[in-house]
Formats: C-alpha cells, sequence, structure tokens
C-alpha cells in the first residue's frame, strides 16, 4: 500500500468520523426542538379538550424520546475526489496528513473542552439543578423553568 493511498484513507476515516459526530449532534438538537413543539402541542390540546389529539401526541412524545439512533452518514464524494493528491509527492502526501491530524486533534480538543468545562454545553436547567444542589437544596423532579 502506497504512502499516498494510508494518507488517504487516514483522511476518510477522520472525515467521516468528525461527520458523523457533527450528524448525531444535530439530530440530538432537533429532536430536542420536536419534542418542544410536541409539547407546545399537548398543552394547547388540553387547554381546548381534545382528548384523541392528546393522545396521539403522547404517543409521538413517547416515541420521540425513545429515538436514540444514530444517523447513517457518508463523507461528500465530490469532497474527497478534490482531495486526492494528483501526484503522489511528498509535499502532497504530507498536505493530506496534517488535514488528517488536524481533524483528529480538533476533535480531541473539543471533546477536553466539553469534559473540563461541562457548564458550557449545559442547559440553564441543569445549571440551576446543580447549583441548588451545591448550596444543599434539591428541585423537585417535575422542576422546569
Amino acid at each position: 500500500m502506497s504512502v499516498a493511498k494510508t494518507a488517504y484513507e487516514s483522511l476518510h476515516r477522520q472525515l467521516l468520523i468528525n461527520t458523523k459526530a457533527a450528524a448525531k449532534k444535530q439530530n440530538a438538537q432537533d429532536v430536542k426542538k420536536r419534542i418542544a413543539l410536541l409539547s407546545y402541542q399537548r398543552i394547547n390540546a388540553i387547554k381546548d379538550n381534545q382528548t384523541e389529539k392528546v393522545a396521539d401526541i403522547n404517543t409521538k412524545l413517547a416515541d420521540l424520546k425513545k429515538q436514540t439512533e444514530d444517523p447513517v452518514v457518508e463523507v461528500d464524494s465530490k469532497l474527497l475526489e478534490a482531495l486526492k493528491p494528483t501526484q503522489e509527492t511528498a509535499h502532497n502526501v504530507e498536505h493530506i496528513n496534517d488535514i488528517a491530524n488536524f481533524l483528529s486533534y480538533q476533535r480531541t480538543y473539543n471533546e477536553l473542552i466539553e469534559r473540563y468545562n461541562p457548564g458550557l454545553s449545559m442547559t440553564q436547567e441543569d445549571k440551576i439543578r446543580k447549583t441548588a444542589h451545591r448550596v444543599g437544596f434539591e428541585l423537585p423532579p417535575d422542576y422546569a423553568e
């Protein structure tokens, strides 16, 4: 296996990992938005005494809360073709390795930032709950802002 082919496969692997992580995060945000919308529709249906609609929305909410599937992703083939070196020069191979390393290091950096600064990705409700716990209080389980 040539050095260029190994570098290209490494780049493809890093792009796939990063694309999957981004898609998973986007999917989680989308599910959260849909849960919020369904909850709002449920409240309105309860106000209007639409029992069939409430039952339907409750079913949709239960299904949505169970949804934990990982998205299936692929790296854009046009991007990969554009990055494929036309000549296997040492400079081109080194450049591809640099891009793959950058993607890997950037992902590691983001993981470390999230690990050591948990407040950055925490929701406001979680921040309130943790602050109350720190001073000795416990919020009710059904607490929502």
